[in-house]
C-alpha cells in the first residue's frame, strides 16, 4: 500500500494499489476490477475518485505520474457445464487530477474534525440508506 499523513491535522490516508505501468520516469496505476456481468457505458466513471486519491498519493510520495489510470475489468463471458467460468475483459483509460484527489482529501478532513455532520443531501444514496434505514 501507499499512505500520506496530513502534517496540519495528522490524519492518515492510505490506498492499495493494484498495479503500476510506468512511462518513461512517469508511473500510471493500473487496477483490476471485477464484475458479474458486462460494463455499462459509464461503469468506469464510479472510480474516478479511487483512481484521483491514487494519483494524490503517489505524488505525495515523490512519484511523478501520468494524468491518467487504467481500469481492467473482468467479467464472465460463459460459464461452462464443469463450472469453469471463461472471462472477459475490458480495458479502459481514465484521466485523472491530483488536485481532485487533494480537494476529497481535504473535505474529508474536514467532515472529520467538525462537530456536526454535512448535511445530507436526496441525491446522495448514502444519506437516503441512512434515512431509510432510520425510518424502519
Amino acid at each position: 500500500g501507499i499512505q500520506y499523513k496530513d502534517s496540519t491535522s495528522g490524519i492518515l490516508l492510505r490506498g492499495a494499489i493494484d498495479n503500476i505501468l510506468s512511462n518513461g520516469n512517469k508511473i500510471i496505476v493500473l487496477d483490476y476490477k471485477t464484475r458479474g456481468y458486462p460494463l455499462k457505458e459509464d461503469t468506469h466513471e464510479y472510480y474516478q475518485e479511487q483512481m484521483d486519491v491514487y494519483n494524490f498519493l503517489l505524488r505525495k510520495n515523490g512519484y511523478d505520474t501520468e494524468d491518467y489510470a487504467y481500469l481492467l475489468f473482468y467479467y464472465p463471458k460463459e460459464v461452462m457445464e464443469s463450472g469453469e467460468v471463461i472471462f472477459d475483459s475490458r480495458l479502459i483509460k481514465m484521466s485523472t487530477s491530483m488536485h481532485r484527489g487533494e480537494k476529497l482529501f481535504q473535505d474529508a478532513i474536514k467532515i472529520l474534525q467538525s462537530d456536526t455532520p454535512p448535511e445530507s443531501s436526496d441525491d446522495c444514496k448514502y444519506c437516503r440508506y441512512v434515512k431509510e434505514r432510520r425510518e424502519i
